[in-house]
């Protein structure tokens, strides 16, 4: 991601639960900047516009962009495309504050009293950044109450990660961890249960009652997920599917999840799920 140094500015720092750099970030597309500017997550500190662009939906940018006191510059398309590090920016690009990566302990707590608890989402070393970008966008559409990802041997989050979200990243918690397994175990001991996702995985997800709170972990593409984060899943679910191919890419395969699993959740329960747990910390 292309960043420019500047200030931070005091009212954004909240060191025991962000983990933020001091630069800007910059944003590109229609897309990304209109959902920036409607969640008013971040300030957005300029906005660079092509000269000559025009249309109903940059109308709608310029208008959201005096409501929230964001300067507009016109400026020639060269300049965006440097400044962009790529010329698909669809004429505007912006400069906004860091995205707030929390902590795994910022996260949950700004889960507390929510009822029901939102599906917090694991990804266990997603590499490919539109599959990272298609997860959060799926993610904010669903209605989940964070995506964890680690801080190492994965994609970060990338300007083309915040372009696949089409601004999906704007609307979803987005935690930074050092270990997977160990956030996992964290999670249990607030009552979280770890429903990780398998081809190969013991129950169907289409019979499963998942149980609340819940986390969903995710494997790395092609390798699934690592042997280590599986002992530490309480169960493994699978996708059934009928057709020739077997496996589904682990961005469609999260948004098969977060349907089904967000449908039970809008149903009454009259009684918890039965479970049977994988890991002896249960």
């Amino acid at each position: 991601m292309r960043h420019r140094h500047v200030p931070m500015h005091q009212s954004e720092v909240a060191p025991d639960t962000l983990r933020t750099a001091r630069v800007d970030d910059v944003l590109c597309g229609i897309n990304t900047i209109r959902e920036a500017l409607r969640a008013g997550r971040r300030r957005l500190h300029s906005i660079w516009l092509a000269d000559g662009k025009a249309g109903k939906r940059m109308r709608e940018i310029l208008t959201l962009a005096a409501e929230r006191g964001a300067p507009v510059e016109i400026l020639a398309e060269p300049r965006l495309t440097e400044a962009a590090g790529t010329s698909a920016h669809q004429g505007i690009v912006a400069f906004a504050a860091p995205t707030p990566l929390l902590t795994i302990e910022g996260l949950t707590s700004s889960l507390t009293g929510q009822e029901p608890i939102p599906p917090l989402v694991i990804l266990d070393g997603v590499k490919d950044p539109r599959n990272l970008g298609a997860i959060i966008r799926a993610a904010a559409a669903f209605g989940m109450g964070g995506v964890i990802v680690p801080k190492r041997r994965a994609v970060g989050i990338t300007a083309t990660v915040a372009k696949a979200a089409a601004g999906g990243k704007e609307h979803v918690a987005l935690a930074e961890v050092t270990n997977i397994s160990q956030s996992i175990e964290h999670l249990k001991h607030l009552g979280f249960w770890v429903v990780g996702t398998d081809e190969q995985g013991e129950v169907p997800c289409n019979t499963f009652a998942f149980p609340v709170p819940l986390a969903l972990v995710f494997g790395e593409e092609g390798a699934g997920l690592s042997p280590l984060v599986t002992r530490h899943c309480d169960v493994l679910a699978r996708i059934p599917v009928s057709g020739s191919l077997r496996s589904l890419n682990v961005a469609v395969a999260a948004g098969v999840l977060f349907y089904e699993v967000m449908g039970q959740l809008r149903k009454p329960r009259k009684s918890p799920p039965p479970l049977h747990a994988k890991t002896s910390s249960r």
